[in-house]
Formats: structure tokens, C-alpha cells, sequence
């Protein structure tokens, strides 16, 4: 995810982006270890990071949670069709749905991609059947996947 064109980030130095790698990797390190992996102070590294945080380039620290250890065994993704007079109302009423973890709107013949877990292939179908049902939905097309091979 980190780039080394700098002119992508403008005032981003060698420095920073090895933290922003570190990070990536282990969003739990220290400032200790940070900086002792880099041979800076913690300090440095304080000072560093609240930039980036200022700039809006490190948005937050998050948990990264397993969904099959959580017994959700279905994934998939669907591509949506929608009435552009209805996509703000859609893209609400599919906010609610707790089997939908992201929305994304695209480019091309639909207008809506969303990722999707459920517990099992009977629980995603009424999944599905209950997306399809929302006013403003005109087609779908579902991607099941089989095997996930790498995850960022």
C-alpha cells in the first residue's frame, strides 16, 4: 500500500514512509519499538505520526477481525444496478444491513459494489434476497468467493 513516489504524498519523507510500512504490518507497535526498529527516539516517532494523523494520511488504528473464527463461513461480493433517482435511498437502506461490510459506487454497467459476509450459502441467499428486494434495485450480479488468496 505505501508507495515510494514521494511526489504521490508531497512532504512525505524516507522516514515517514517506513513508519507508515511498519504500521501496516502491525498497526499495534509501540512508539518504542517503532523507533527502535527505525534508530530514531520515540519522540521522533510521536512527532511523526500526530503529522500524519493532522494530515489525514494515518486515519486511525484499527482491529482486524477474523469473520470465520466469528462463524461467518460465506463471502461474496454483488454488483448492483440501481435507479439513479434512488441510489442516495439505496445506498441508506443498504447502510442497515449487518451482513454488508462495504459499499463501494463504480464506474461501468452497475453503479454499486458491495462485500458481503454471512454464516453459511442458505444465510447469504437470504441475503441476497432481501438486497434484491430494495426499492430502487433493478439487477444484481453475486460473486461467490471460493478462496480468498490475499487479503491487505
Amino acid at each position: 500500500m505505501v508507495n515510494n513516489d514521494l511526489s504521490i504524498y508531497g512532504e512525505l519523507d524516507d522516514l515517514d514512509l517506513e513508519i507508515l510500512r511498519l504500521l501496516q504490518i502491525n498497526a499495534r507497535l509501540s512508539y518504542r519499538k517503532i523507533a527502535e526498529r527505525l534508530g530514531v527516539s520515540p519522540a521522533t516517532i510521536l512527532v511523526r505520526l500526530r503529522r500524519l494523523k493532522k494530515k489525514g494520511i494515518v486515519k486511525g488504528f484499527t482491529v482486524e477481525i477474523d469473520p470465520f473464527k466469528l462463524g461467518y463461513q460465506s463471502l461474496a461480493y454483488m454488483l448492483l444496478r440501481v435507479d439513479p433517482r434512488k441510489l442516495r435511498r439505496v445506498i441508506t437502506r443498504l447502510m442497515k444491513e449487518p451482513y454488508i461490510v462495504e459499499i463501494y459506487e463504480i464506474t461501468g454497467d452497475y453503479h454499486l459494489l458491495i462485500k458481503l459476509w454471512a454464516r453459511d450459502p442458505g444465510d447469504l441467499a437470504n441475503v441476497i434476497d432481501r438486497i434484491r428486494l430494495v426499492d430502487g434495485v433493478n439487477d444484481t450480479n453475486t460473486l461467490y468467493v471460493l478462496k480468498i488468496n490475499k487479503e491487505s
